[in-house]
């Protein structure tokens, strides 16, 4: 999709989809221009994907313009472009997303983002509280830029899952980050539920873990406080342990999790509380998603149940005055084909005389050459004919001059005779 006419017809087909995927599609900056302006004023995109579209900072820059008037869009991907080789454009999309109240999910992989970028992103992630998902993998983030990213996760409470591989922030980094992360997904599930029954319990008792049936049938071979905290707990929950454990209350515990790990001495222990962790973690995710699932399909159905009769009958006047404007296209049709039959016969007609004319102007230059043959013959023969009459005239010429010569000797002859006569007379 090189051109922008073909960019603003799959737009236009697309104006009332939830989902714009423009993936792969070598837009480059000027084709994010129009899609910019197209998610300005779109009521009903919710999925944005330009992955894969050579996006520098300038377009960056158009898509942040777009965003910032934007009230319908829920994810943003961005993953493999540009974007951070300039940070301009980083810096540009950070400054929109620190207010922005609905994108929960943003994909910037593999964009070039640097350091300077990635304290763009530490300064919108203390700001922002509505992006859950952040993916900064594949980035030249460093040791430096992953600090700032850690700095602005420690102000943020949203994000539950942000990715780094292959940013090169450091091990260290990564264990913090993932700490934090954690406390997000363990406080996101208690402000949601916070009169489930793991709620409660870390209420009633804030210094003790209380994993439950479940996780004891795993910790006969650990050592320190994680067995002895357990099986101690587990008289205490009474009725509660009849109780049906949802995900949110598994979630509630992460809390206390946490704070065990912490006051761990053995590595073994820590390891055990830490894989505790991560197997919560696992089970909140995929609750997550299958509620946000459940969301999306609510949405959708109640988007596309919204204004049905209102939306039938403007479509039914759409089909009615296209059918109009079909007739009138057929009619002009007929007599376009009408008037190009009558063309057609002028234009044989035309090409018919044009082919005499050619014909007769052949036949003329036939005859003129022809014609030009004989004058120049003719020419010929009048220079040789003159050419004769010349020396003719030369020959006369000079039999005249020899005549004149003749005459004045006669005449002095006739003069001396004449003298002579008149002295003998005399």
């Amino acid at each position: 999709m090189n051109n922008i006419p073909a960019l603003l017809n799959h737009l236009d087909s697309n104006r009332e989809s939830p989902t714009l995927s423009l993936a792969y599609a070598s837009i480059s900056d000027e084709g994010v221009v129009e899609v910019s302006k197209f998610i300005r004023d779109n009521p009903f995109v919710k999925y944005l994907d330009l992955r894969g579209n050579n996006i520098n900072a300038k377009g960056a820059m158009s898509i942040s313009n777009g965003v910032k008037i934007n009230r319908s869009l829920r994810s943003l991907n961005l993953k493999w472009n540009a974007i951070g080789r300039d940070p301009s454009g980083v810096k540009a999309l950070c400054d929109v997303l620190k207010s922005n109240l609905t994108i929960a999910h943003v994909d910037l992989r593999n964009n070039r983002v640097n350091n300077v970028g990635a304290k763009y992103i530490g300064e919108m992630l203390t700001a922002n509280t509505t992006i859950s998902h952040l993916d900064l993998s594949w980035n030249d983030l460093g040791v430096d830029g992953g600090l700032a990213i850690l700095e602005g996760l420690k102000h943020n409470n949203s994000l539950v899952d942000c990715q780094l591989s292959g940013s090169k922030v450091g091990e260290e980094t990564l264990h913090e980050v993932a700490f934090l992360l954690r406390r997000n997904r363990a406080s996101a599930a208690y402000k949601a539920n916070p009169n489930a029954i793991g709620a409660q319990m870390a209420m009633e008792d804030p210094k003790t873990a209380t994993l439950g049936k479940p996780v004891q049938t795993i910790l006969p071979g650990a050592s320190g406080g994680g067995v002895g905290d357990a099986e101690a707990a587990s008289p205490k929950r009474g009725p509660l342990a009849k109780a049906n454990w949802t995900s949110k209350d598994s979630s509630t515990l992460m809390l206390r999790l946490m704070m065990k790990e912490r006051e761990q001495v053995l590595p073994e222990d820590k390891l055990f509380y830490q894989q505790i962790a991560e197997h919560l973690d696992k089970l909140l995710l995929e609750t997550g998603k299958h509620k946000q699932g459940r969301v999306d399909g609510e949405e959708r159905e109640k988007l596309a149940t919204t204004g049905f009769l209102e939306r039938e009958q403007r479509y039914i006047k759409e089909i009615r005055q296209t059918e109009e404007a079909l007739q009138k296209v057929i009619s002009e049709k007929d007599y376009a084909q009408k008037e190009l039959a009558g063309k057609t016969v002028t234009l044989n007609q035309l090409n018919e005389q044009s082919t005499a004319a050619i014909r007769e102007s052949v036949s003329m230059q036939e005859r003129m050459a022809a014609e030009e043959q004989q004058l120049r013959k003719e020419l010929r023969e009048h220079q040789h004919d003159n050419r004769e009459l010349q020396d003719k005239f030369a020959l006369n010429q000079k039999d005249l001059e020899l005549l004149e010569q003749e005459n004045d000797r006669l005449r002095q002859h006739v003069k001396s005779f004449q003298r002579d006569v008149n002295e003998i007379l005399a």
